[in-house]
């Protein structure tokens, strides 16, 4: 027989066959409104709803070979009913009164053969038991089957002080609403919700996951009524459920730890911990839940580290404004009458001219002058000179120059961070957007000989640097004490297209010796086509090998694989920034994976320069296929998915992973997760620092994914 539905009621038939549809009463009152005049009626219906419970779709009976007359009045009663779903009966045919332990025996495989019949594949969700039918026995086997395979409630309906007429019903008495003394003589009992044993799911080769077609519960039909009942004559069968859920009950621990065994060998990337105390089917529910734009607000609240964010390009357009707000509440007149006289010839033109950040100036000149335009400008005016002017943002580098992907950022970062105040509220914006994006930690890179370099103040070249140094770090613990939850490093960045020195080198591992807890490593960023010979960067770098500091290089950012080989090889780079071409050396590609070596991708980022394809974004449709899929599936290589710069990019790290689903054509729940812990993985900061920061969102991460699956 069709054993798909959805929602069942599952019942017990002994002497009294009045139970099966005072219980189908409760759950159904649309249809049988037996408790109309109940004096908890209101109550009845409440708790129901409370519950989830809704009527069924069919009705389930297990009986005894010896219920010939509760069989018959029950099913002229049914037929009397509106609108009753279909009623199934299933008589165990070597059973009479359960007067032995043979018996019970064999009643006690039928009632569990139904349960799991009726909550395979997730229908336990909608299955509802009565424990009010039958020999005690019956009822303490449906409910222990209850909480094996798992259902949304146990219905016992007790009464109380029985007038003669309900002892012995006439079938048409339970077909409308009892009169008040008669229903007030009924008490429901809900117990519940049963939920479905772990142990089910957790299939090895010698304890297979219950199948319910090992276990059939279709036998000889002995009456039917087309759309009212059906009455089957069951007999047990070799093979007993019982037996097989008893036989994986004695062998718990070895099935779960074989289970938990055969899941890691299959990771080809560790998860977080909590995430395999889940039963396996929660697991399951994961490896298949597909990331899509609805998880948004979910994946902001989960803890994720940012291994690849510049502080140039961190902010968005109004939190540069509210930095140039404070830049500008502390210049006199005179200095913003300056500024603006010194922009105002070209910056309210409809095209700036072309060296227009030139034009701002130098040291505290300049962070005035662009907090002026953050500051005098509209939003929408800000938007068109800085962003309009480069759309669509796809494949910058070569339709315009890597330039262009930079110019949003030009008002930001070394321009407004010329002067003191200016650093303190950048500080704090840049806290404040990280921690509103469910950053837990965040390695950000920056390049302090390019801030604070008034040359009217009392700095030298790394004089600025050192101040910078101290005022962030002044800013991010005041930030941190306010609004706690965030862990922010500094990597001190080199850029390509600056000339280089080993004072440039030694004011790094000074940095570093100052501010331990703040500077963890060093960065060379920039556009690549900027010949810089990487034999000329090893001899500068022996200060920064011997004080042992971590390093990651941005390379093959569009550019050829040997820059990736040069920065592994020469520079001894732990992470890669955008390594997008490591699929031209293969074998460089498995010396990555085998050291660990992680690739910092940043999708969006890796759009608006290189040129990728995203479906969602029509401007992409010629470009090529993004590499993560590849890296993930084929390369098996670390990979750990980053912002690069938020604010220019317009995006958050959320997003970044929304779309690095979508640009490898889907991700699971558990594959994406699985990449959010490498971003804690890779973070450069000790081993006993980041074992805590794992603990911690551990146990985050676990909760929060319970709240997605009870959702």
């Amino acid at each position: 027989m069709e054993t798909q539905p959805k929602r069942i009621l599952l019942c017990t038939l002994g002497a009294s066959w009045a139970v099966v549809p005072e219980v189908f009463a409760v759950v159904a009152p649309q249809v049988l409104d037996l408790f109309q005049h109940h004096e908890r009626r209101e109550r009845l219906i409440a708790e129901v709803r409370r519950r989830g419970i809704v009527p069924p779709e069919e009705v389930w009976v297990a009986t005894t070979g010896g219920t010939a007359a509760q069989r018959q009045a029950l099913t002229d009663c049914w037929r009397e009913i509106p609108g009753a779903p279909p009623l199934h009966i299933w008589i165990a045919q070597q059973t009479n009164d359960l007067g032995s332990a043979a018996e019970c025996e064999e009643m006690r495989e039928l009632i569990f053969r139904l349960v799991l019949h009726a909550s395979a594949n997730g229908r336990h969700e909608g299955l509802v038991l009565s424990l009010a039918g039958g020999r005690k026995t019956m009822s303490a086997d449906l409910q222990w089957a209850g909480s094996i395979f798992g259902a949304r409630a146990c219905i016992h309906v007790i009464d109380r002080q029985l007038p003669p007429e309900f002892r012995q019903p006439e079938p048409k008495l339970l077909t409308q609403p009892l009169r008040p003394e008669l229903a007030n003589c009924l008490e429901p009992v809900f117990l519940g919700p049963f939920e479905r044993s772990d142990l089910l799911d957790a299939g090895i080769e010698d304890y297979p996951a219950l199948d319910p077609a090992d276990f059939p519960i279709d036998g000889e039909v002995l009456a039917e009524e087309e759309s009212v009942y059906r009455t089957i004559g069951w007999n047990s069968h070799s093979s007993s459920v019982v037996e097989a859920w008893q036989q994986r009950e004695r062998n718990r621990a070895r099935i779960y730890v074989s289970h938990l065994k055969s899941l890691l060998e299959q990771e080809p990337r560790t998860n977080w911990f909590g995430l395999y105390r889940l039963s396996p089917r929660e697991i399951e529910q994961l490896r298949t839940y597909p990331v899509k734009p609805e998880l948004r607000p979910w994946l902001e609240k989960l803890p994720k580290a940012d291994l690849h964010c510049h502080l140039g390009g961190v902010l968005d357009l109004e939190q540069q404004r509210e930095v140039a707000r404070a830049v500008w509440e502390q210049v006199s007149l005179r200095e913003r009458k300056a500024a603006l006289d010194a922009v105002k010839v070209w910056y309210r033109e409809r095209q700036w001219p072309a060296n227009w950040k030139q034009l701002l100036g130098r040291g505290r000149e300049r962070s005035v002058r662009a907090a002026g335009i953050l500051c005098t400008l509209s939003f929408d005016e800000l938007y068109e000179h800085l962003y309009q002017v480069t759309e669509p943002r796809v494949g910058l580098r070569t339709r315009s120059g890597f330039r262009a992907y930079e110019q949003p950022g030009d008002l930001s970062g070394s321009s407004l961070l010329q002067c003191e105040e200016a650093v303190r509220e950048y500080t704090r914006q840049a806290y404040r957007r990280l921690k509103r994006d469910g950053v837990r930690y965040c390695e950000l890179r920056a390049s302090p000989h390019k801030y604070l370099t008034d040359p009217s103040a009392d700095y030298n070249k790394y004089g600025g640097a050192r101040r910078f140094l101290g005022l962030f770090e002044e800013a991010l613990h005041k930030a941190q004490q306010e609004d706690p939850g965030l862990d922010v490093r500094l990597l001190i960045v080199l850029d390509r297209r600056q000339p280089w020195d080993a004072g440039d080198i030694d004011f790094i591992v000074r940095a570093h010796s100052d501010h331990r807890e703040l500077v963890v490593g060093v960065d060379v960023a920039g556009d690549e086509q900027v010949s810089t010979s990487f034999r000329t960067l090893t001899r500068l770098f022996l200060p920064v090998f011997r004080k042992c500091l971590p390093i990651t290089i941005h390379a093959g950012e569009g550019e050829s694989a040997k820059n990736i080989w040069q920065a592994v090889y020469r520079l001894h780079a732990e992470r890669v920034g955008h390594g997008l071409t490591l699929h031209e050396r293969p074998e460089l590609a498995k010396r990555l994976r085998d050291r660990r070596i992680a690739v910092e991708l940043c999708p969006t980022s890796n759009i608006e320069v290189v040129g990728y394809y995203d479906p969602e974004w029509e401007a992409t449709g010629s470009w090529a296929e993004y590499p993560l899929k590849s890296y993930l599936n084929e390369l098996k290589l670390d990979v750990v998915i980053c912002t690069d710069n938020p604010g220019i990019s317009r995006t958050n790290l959320a997003d970044e992973y929304l779309r690095a689903a979508r640009m490898c054509g889907g991700m699971s729940v558990w594959q994406l997760l699985s990449l959010m812990r490498a971003g804690f993985e890779h973070a450069f900061v000790s081993a006993e620092d980041r074992a805590a920061l794992l603990r911690q969102c551990d146990g985050e991460i676990a909760q929060k994914v319970a709240e997605l699956l009870r959702a």
